[in-house]
Order: C-alpha cells, then sequence, then structure tokens
C-alpha cells in the first residue's frame, strides 16, 4: 500500500491474487481442476485409447463438458492414477471393447427369429438347406442342393473323434479351394460333413445322410428329428465360436480357416459339446434312477446337463419344438421324469442341449456325432461375411 497527497493507494496484483484464491479453494476441496483428454493422456504417458479403456475398467472417471461432446478428467484422479503407475502398481488387464451389430439372428428373453421370421415356425416348415440360405442370401431356398458336390475326401478314421474329422476336411478344402466365398465354403464343407463322419450314404438332404451314420435306412420320423434340429441350431447370434469366427474374418482369413477356428471353439463341454454331458445324465438316470442321480449331482455340487441358459429367463425356445419332434422318433418317458423332477429341486429351466441329448438318448445314437457343430457352419458363414463389411483387426486387445 502508497500514500500520495494523504491518499492511501492500494496497489493489487490481479494475477497473483487469482492464482493464489485458486490454489486455495482447489486444496480446500471447493473446487476441482479438471483437464482434456489429450492432456491426461500425457500426464498418464498413455494412448487416448488406452485413457478410455482406464475409463471403462473404473480405474479413472470421466465426465461431459458443457458442449455436451469434450470428455473431462479430473487433475487429481489422474496425478493419483499416474503416481501408483510410477510406484510399480499392476497395469490393466488387456481388454476388448468392441461394438458389434448383426442383422442375422436376433435373440429376447422369449424367443429368437432368424432375418425377422421366427425360428420356431421357421424349422416347422422348411428344411435346414431352407434355412441356410435364408442366413447367406436374406432369402428361404428351395430346400434343397442340387448342384453337384465335392467327391469325399479321404480322411483319417478310426480313433481321430468325428469333430477333429471335420476339421480336417476343412482344412483340406480350404487348400483345394482357397477363393471360396464364405456361403460356398460353408455349403462345401456341410455337405462333406455327414461323409467325414462315416455317413453310409452320398445322395439326399443332409439330414438324410447324417442320420445313415447310424442307419442305412433312416426312418422318416428319424430324418426330421435332425432336419429340426440342424434348422434350430444353425445360428444363435453372437455364441462364442461364432465371435471366433467373426474374430478370424477381421483378419481377413480365409472360410475355411475362420471354420477351423470356430469348430476348436463349438468342441468345448461348455458349448457345442454340451449335449453329450445331457446324454451321459439320461444315461446315469436310466441307470441309477432319476431322483437319485439328480440327488447326487446337486450334493457334489455339480452343473445339471441341459438346464439354465444366459439369454433365457425361462424355457429355452428352441427346446420344445425339438423335443416334439423327438417323441416321434421313441420313448420320451425317461426324459419327462427327469424334467419333473429337475423343476421340483431346481428353479432351472431346459434348454435345447438337453433336447438334442435327449435325440440321441431316444434313438440310440452315437453321441458325439456333432449334429451341433454340423448345423452352426451355416451360421458361421453369415457372421463371417458380415464381418468383412466391418473395419479390420477391430477385436485387438488394448492394454497399457
Amino acid at each position: 500500500m502508497k500514500s500520495s497527497l494523504g491518499r492511501s493507494t492500494l496497489v493489487i496484483n490481479i494475477d497473483s491474487i487469482n492464482i493464489d484464491f485458486i490454489k486455495n479453494v482447489v486444496q480446500s476441496g471447493l473446487m476441482s481442476s479438471f483437464v482434456g483428454t489429450s492432456e491426461a493422456a500425457r500426464l498418464l504417458g498413455v494412448a487416448p485409447a488406452t485413457l478410455y479403456a482406464y475409463v471403462s475398467r473404473g480405474r479413472i472417471s470421466r465426465r461431459t463438458g458443457a458442449d455436451g461432446r469434450t470428455s473431462l478428467f479430473a487433475l487429481a484422479d489422474v496425478e493419483e492414477l499416474a503416481a501408483r503407475s510410477r510406484r510399480g502398481a499392476i497395469g490393466p488387464r488387456p481388454t476388448i471393447d468392441v461394438r458389434i451389430s448383426s442383422s442375422i439372428t436376433t435373440l429376447r428373453e422369449d424367443g429368437l427369429s432368424v432375418r425377422g421370421h421366427e425360428l420356431p415356425e421357421l424349422v416347422r416348415g422348411h428344411s435346414f438347406e431352407a434355412i441356410a440360405d435364408l442366413l447367406w442370401t436374406g432369402s428361404l431356398g428351395s430346400g434343397t442342393w442340387t448342384s453337384p458336390r465335392q467327391p469325399p475326401l479321404a480322411l483319417p478314421v478310426g480313433a481321430v473323434a468325428p469333430i477333429s474329422r471335420m476339421t480336417v476336411a476343412a482344412q483340406m478344402l480350404g487348400d483345394a479351394f482357397p477363393n471360396d466365398d464364405a456361403p460356398t465354403a460353408a455349403r462345401r464343407l456341410i455337405e462333406q460333413a455327414p461323409d467325414a463322419l462315416g455317413a453310409q450314404r452320398v445322395t439326399g438332404s443332409i439330414a438324410v445322410r447324417l442320420a445313415s451314420v447310424w442307419h442305412r435306412r433312416p426312418s422318416p420320423e428319424l430324418v426330421r428329428a435332425i432336419d429340426v434340429a440342424l434348422g434350430l441350431l444353425a445360428d444363435h447370434e453372437l455364441a462364442t465360436s461364432t465371435l471366433a469366427v467373426r474374430v478370424a474374418a477381421s483378419v481377413r482369413s480365409s472360410p475355411m480357416a475362420a471354420f477351423v477356428a470356430g469348430l476348436a471353439v463349438v468342441s468345448g463341454p461348455l458349448h457345442g459339446m454340451a449335449s453329450i454331458e445331457a446324454h451321459q445324465f439320461l444315461v446315469e438316470c436310466a441307470r441309477d434312477g432319476v431322483a437319485e442321480t439328480v440327488a447326487a449331482y446337486r450334493a457334489q455340487r455339480r452343473r445339471l446337463p441341459g438346464f439354465g441358459h444366459k439369454v433365457y429367463r425361462g424355457v429355452d425356445p428352441r427346446f420344445a419344438v425339438l423335443l416334439d419332434t423327438v417323441s416321434e422318433v421313441g420313448d420320451l418317458s425317461l426324459v419327462n421324469d427327469v424334467l419333473a423332477e429337475v423343476g421340483r429341486v431346481v428353479p432351472k429351466h431346459p434348454n435345447i442341449d438337453l433336447a438334442l441329448g435327449a435325440l440321441t438318448f431316444v434313438a440310440g445314437l452315437d453321441d458325439r456325432v456333432p449334429i451341433f457343430a454340423v448345423a452352426r457352419i451355416a451360421g458361421w458363414a453369415a457372421h463371417y461375411a458380415e464381418e468383412l463389411d466391418e473395419p479390420p483387426v477391430r477385436f485387438r486387445g488394448i492394454t497399457a
């Protein structure tokens, strides 16, 4: 403060007072300081994409600026996270944050549709081949594939598992026909599948030829049940094996190479091979008694095969459709007893795996023949083609 002519003059340094004031307010917790995306990323020493990965994992919070678009980050949070990183804190796990939009199959809690067609009604009036054409082209086909198919391949037999034979077939066909588009490759592999699995017939529908793996002259009822199973299983939106195929497509692997990836995933007991466990569960129930077997599973805290689903809160909408056709193949009394007993003690509904296991059990078929895998090839081709319209390599994980 200075005095002149008896007056007091107050000289104020506005900038210094403002800075001190702001520092005091911020330190008191009355006000937060924010930085934008580029500055926050610079302070952390990471790319902006990694910064947003931190946000998605809850490691740092983000708010929207007044313009409704700008991302802002509390400076204190950024500095704290940077300090933890400098102290050698464990970095974030790799993450994949990809939005996948598909117009192929739509799942709901109470049902599903393929290209706008409700699936239960679709399989009642159309063959698996027609549904495959719908998946690939958006239009229902004639229901028959009449063009000449590839002669059977020379594949390993004996102790080689059925799914492994299909995998070898896919690899051989991929080498022989490297320029196939996805639908052509899928049809080629589907037509080879019955031969790879030991079919006794070389003509007829896919269902007829698959049925001939077990019977030279299969009954119409068995053929119909297999055809319905194929149609119901052809696609189920973004199942794990379908994701594997889409990942392969994203790096522009060939369709057959992508199908090999799908076959590897579908061979898992928690996915395409789940019906084998359901079949064996029914075998145990027949041998040891239904109530006794269910009680033993529960006492051992084992999952009851063929019950529960991550999508459907109630009964899997595919279950009743397939089980109805199985009832025309053989006696379902044991299956009905299992449904009643499990329903009495466990709040879980049956799924398609139990219906498929019931088919192989009631008909006395080899439960290892992968009907599920043969069917799902059709859906994989549709998803492969759809993935080609997306940016490549979009499934790359992000880490610090």
